[in-house]
């Protein structure tokens, strides 16, 4: 606020009458408002998780066992941490049930695991027991996942069959013929950890059931179900 306040006086004398004159006092007044408005805007963000671990589980199942079809021994490797164990059991005895039962641990011996078994003819795993040309199928397939309540933990049980061509192991049937079509099957019982995103092998056991020779083999109209009358098990 600004106040101003002026005082004037004037005398005048003239034709010997004295004549005063006062001035008026004069105030003014001046009010200056500034008003200020400060607008604080909240942006709340809401981040939603766009990753269904169940999903992921589940494809990362799915290309494991892809790997194990096409014998990826690179792709197998990248898919156990650090220091995962691997057990792999047979039945006992059996003209086409070799006896092997065994573990290997750590990411080393893994990857030599599945180099072995790549290049062997010899039965050192259930993994080798698998005579088929590569890539082989699978079929008959029925799947477990489940994640723990933290989502830092996972488990996939799995049963399936693995099938193809047998180019080594033609055998004939008298009555039947020659036949070169296989049918192994396998179960599988994984323990997954969830690791900078990814799901990654920390335990698996490779079950190794039984082998079917196959004559006379059909698919499902999906080619889901791989059927295989074979006089063998």
């Amino acid at each position: 606020m600004a106040l101003t306040i002026v005082f004037a006086s004037t005398t005048v004398y003239e034709s010997g009458m004295r004549t005063t004159l006062t001035s008026t006092s004069t105030s003014t007044s001046t009010a200056t408002s500034v008003s200020t408005t400060t607008s604080t805007a909240t942006q709340t963000t809401i981040v939603a998780s766009t990753l269904d671990l169940t999903k992921t589980l589940t494809d990362t199942y799915l290309s494991h066992i892809g790997a194990i079809e096409s014998q990826n021994v690179t792709a197998l490797a990248a898919q156990y941490e650090a220091n995962a164990t691997l057990l792999y059991t047979s039945p006992q005895g059996g003209v086409f049930s070799p006896s092997q039962d065994g573990s290997v641990s750590g990411i080393a011996n893994i990857t030599r695991f599945y180099e072995e078994n790549k290049n062997s003819s010899q039965y050192v795993s259930c993994l080798t027991c698998i005579t088929l040309k590569v890539p082989f199928a699978v079929a008959n397939e029925t799947i477990s996942i489940t994640v723990s309540s933290n989502e830092k933990a996972g488990n996939v049980t799995s049963d399936l069959v693995f099938y193809g061509n047998c180019p080594i192991c033609s055998f004939y049937v008298q009555g039947l013929g020659v036949s070169n079509i296989e049918a192994y099957a396998m179960g599988f019982h994984i323990s997954y950890v969830l690791q900078g995103g990814r799901w990654l092998i920390s335990t698996e056991s490779q079950a190794y059931i039984y082998v079917d020779k196959c004559f006379t083999t059909y698919l499902s109209p999906d080619g889901s179900v791989f059927y295989c009358p074979g006089p063998y098990r």
